[in-house]
């Protein structure tokens, strides 16, 4: 009499993945079509979080996988490649899964914050570099209490506050007048390493557009990213009348990056050339060379002096921004609006807004000070208000638009001073969350 085999089990992580692949074969993607949206933002939520604790599994096995020595044993030159080979394709993807993989082995909280879906992968990312920047005499109970600093703030902060907590996370170990030291030496050594990275480059498409790329120092990067916001901003549309192609500055639908490239554009327009450095006594003057006619009737291409043919209606809009042309040929002047008294903030108020509310004050909204609005949160001005900076707060103009329609409150927290939100029918207030040291 023959005994049948017993069929082995699989280990418990191999069944979880195969019921990872079940419930995800019993979901067709054309399903979602037809729930509540109350419902669908909840499943959205759900579903990144989801997609954070499998990152967080990916991440582990990739680092156990990468201790065995398969990847050399079976030919690939990494693990990384290995992984790309198999599904993908994407080396880069792929070698910096295996990086961040062992990154989070220094930071065992952070990959399980990680693991249940607390965090994401952005945020892990950020505190594991953290952790592993402390001082080397750091004790473990010291780098403990950083990391989970570092975690219960990643709830609240936007990515770029929480990058700069980090910074200054030494805080926890050290006086104010030292981590402040700390914090400063940093940071210059960040940027000096920013600037030997700087690099850009631009080639032709050959179809009337180029393209590029760069990184620069993020300080010089904001710089440019707050001129470019300002000049593209919904709000500032109708200056626009003088802008080439300025139809498309009208569509509100415009995608987000169209926008920016057009800003991007506008800003090159308008560029100080006779203040920028150069050689000789030489300015860094782009010369536009027309004829008469292209002047006066806009009837004949021009060239740019790097050998670029343009048209005349691109000639004369180049030569009035640099002063060839009378200002005529500028759009409409925007009139100042008072009233019995000055309605509009003027622009050191609104600069001082900025400094203290860092863009829309609105709980939870990302948009910077060059998007917003300065609005009178105590009365309304109609209502007998005064411009006061007091009585001023930053919001975006979604949000601005909110508040009216659902009469919104808004008061100055007791605490700090800075603003804070209540919804028509609720007790609690809210705030947007930005980090400050």
């Amino acid at each position: 009499m023959s005994v049948a085999p017993v069929a082995s089990l699989p280990h418990p992580l191999v069944g979880a993945v195969e019921q990872i692949e079940d419930a995800l074969d019993g979901m067709p993607v054309q399903g979602w079509s037809g729930l509540e949206p109350a419902l669908l933002r909840d499943c959205a939520e759900r579903l990144m979080r989801v997609e954070a604790r499998v990152k967080a599994q990916l991440m582990a096995v990739t680092r156990a996988l990468d201790t065995t020595g398969l990847a050399k044993a079976s030919g690939a030159t990494s693990t990384g490649a290995m992984l790309a080979g198999s599904f993908g394709g994407d080396r880069r993807a792929a070698d910096a899964l295996v990086n961040q993989s062992k990154d989070l082995d220094a930071a065992p909280a952070t990959g399980q914050a990680l693991a249940r879906g607390d965090i994401g992968t952005a945020q892990a990312a950020i505190i594991a570099a953290a952790v592993a920047g402390l001082p080397d005499d750091t004790a473990p109970e010291q780098k403990q209490a950083c990391e989970d600093t570092l975690i219960g703030d990643a709830a609240r902060f936007t990515l770029k506050d929480l990058r700069n907590r980090a910074t200054r996370i030494t805080d926890q170990l050290k006086p104010s007048p030292e981590v402040d030291q700390i914090e400063n030496q940093t940071l210059q050594a960040r940027e000096k390493r920013a600037w030997r990275r700087s690099e850009f480059w631009m080639t032709s498409d050959g179809d009337g557009t180029c393209r590029g790329g760069f990184r620069i120092p993020e300080a010089q990067a904001d710089t440019l990213r707050t001129a470019i916001e300002a000049i593209s901003a919904p709000r500032r549309d109708h200056l626009h009348d003088d802008t080439p192609g300025a139809e498309s500055y009208y569509d509100r639908d415009l995608e987000h990056r169209h926008r920016l490239g057009m800003g991007f554009a506008e800003l090159c327009d308008h560029l100080p050339t006779d203040k920028l450095p150069g050689k000789g006594g030489l300015s860094a003057t782009l010369i536009v060379r027309f004829d008469y006619d292209t002047l006066i009737r806009g009837i004949k291409p021009a060239t740019l002096s790097t050998g670029t043919r343009i048209s005349a209606g691109q000639a004369r809009h180049m030569a009035c921004n640099a002063g060839i042309i009378p200002q005529v040929f500028n759009g409409r002047s925007l009139p100042l609006d008072h009233g019995h008294e000055q309605r509009l903030f003027t622009k050191a108020q609104k600069q001082a807004l900025a400094n203290r509310d860092g863009g829309c004050t609105f709980p939870g909204c990302d948009r910077p000070p060059e998007w917003c609005e300065a609005h009178h949160w105590r009365t309304r001005w109609a209502d007998g208000s005064e411009t006061a900076l007091a009585d001023g707060v930053l919001i975006c103009p979604f949000h601005h638009r909110t508040i009216h329609d659902n009469a919104w409150t808004i008061r100055m927290s007791p605490v700090d001073g800075h603003p804070e939100y209540r919804p028509p029918g609720s007790q609690t207030w809210k705030r947007h969350h930005r980090w400050r040291p």
